[in-house]
């Protein structure tokens, strides 16, 4: 079965199986799992094969204490008595015996310990190694946590600046309505969906005397490059009267001037409009109000 991430299990295994120190159960295992074509393993077998060619070459000779020559005369000599004790029961092969004392002559005894040595140190090195990568990959996952923290604390931190800034914008269309209200001449027009936008309410508070109107509606969030255009419709033309940028709900304030020359109004309408707004209306009417 291929493994879908990096575990410890797999690293150990990885690490002996480049040091040669699997049994032959768990080696010819680990090969049938790398025919099976585990990325994971293989690319971590890589690199404890690395690790292990460079640990071999890097070591370096060193003399070894004189207590270990002791050491192993001692067990020479004490094997020795030992297959003597045996004579009569095992048959010998002088030759070989000879052979074999020669070699051990033979052997440098400062060349073999270096490179055990250098074994135990690579095998110390390739635990370190994993312990390592299992500390690194467990100091990630607490940097994704803390990043992920940060991000999390970053859109509340985004969320309650949008929230207070709509507060302080409903507070300005608050005073503004207030405003119109309080004049001894004002007007409350009606806003009405229409086919586009049936859902579509509104309200205009005409400050008769300041010549001011104060738009609020309730319209279909705006596409991009598109943007809602109030007018001032008599019998004979539509007059522009204003520009009115919803939010992302789709509601939508705007303080406007009435032109005080401006005769015959009896309707007033919202269409949807390039960004700029248009001299004339180019699209249906979203809501309509009657002002005479």
């Amino acid at each position: 079965m291929k493994h879908d991430r990096l575990d410890n299990q797999v690293q150990e295994t990885a690490a002996l199986y480049a040091l040669g120190a699997l049994s032959q159960q768990e080696a010819r295992a680990f090969d049938l799992h790398l025919k099976e074509g585990c990325e994971i393993c293989s690319a971590e077998l890589t690199e404890f094969e690395e690790v292990a060619s460079y640990l071999g070459t890097a070591a370096q000779s060193v003399s070894p204490p004189a207590y270990l020559g002791d050491l192993l005369t001692v067990r020479i000599e004490k094997e020795a008595a030992r297959l003597r004790s045996v004579k009569g029961s095992v048959i010998t092969f002088p030759e070989k015996a000879r052979a074999v004392r020669q070699l051990i002559g033979r052997v440098p005894l400062g060349k073999t310990l270096p490179w055990a040595a250098a074994a135990i140190l690579l095998v110390a090195l390739a635990y370190a190694f994993i312990s390592w990568r299992s500390e690194r990959q467990s100091m990630l996952a607490i940097l994704d946590q803390e990043r992920t923290q940060r991000y999390k604390s970053t859109d509340e931190n985004a969320n309650l600046k949008e929230e207070l800034t709509q507060e302080k914008e409903l507070s300005t269309e608050l005073g503004q309505i207030n405003a119109v209200l309080s004049t001894p001449q004002s007007r409350i027009i009606s806003l009405a969906g229409q086919v586009p936008a049936p859902e579509a309410t509104g309200k205009i508070y005409w400050a008769v005397r300041g010549h001011r109107w104060v738009v609020s509606a309730n319209l279909p969030p705006a596409p991009q490059g598109k943007i809602y255009q109030l007018w001032f419709v008599t019998s004979a033309a539509k007059v522009s009267a204003g520009l009115i940028k919803p939010d992302k709900s789709g509601h939508g304030f705007a303080v406007l001037n009435f032109p005080p020359n401006l005769y015959g109004v009896r309707k007033t309408a919202i269409t949807l409009e390039p960004d700029g707004g248009s001299e004339q209306p180019t699209s249906a009417i979203y809501a309509l109000g009657d002002v005479s």
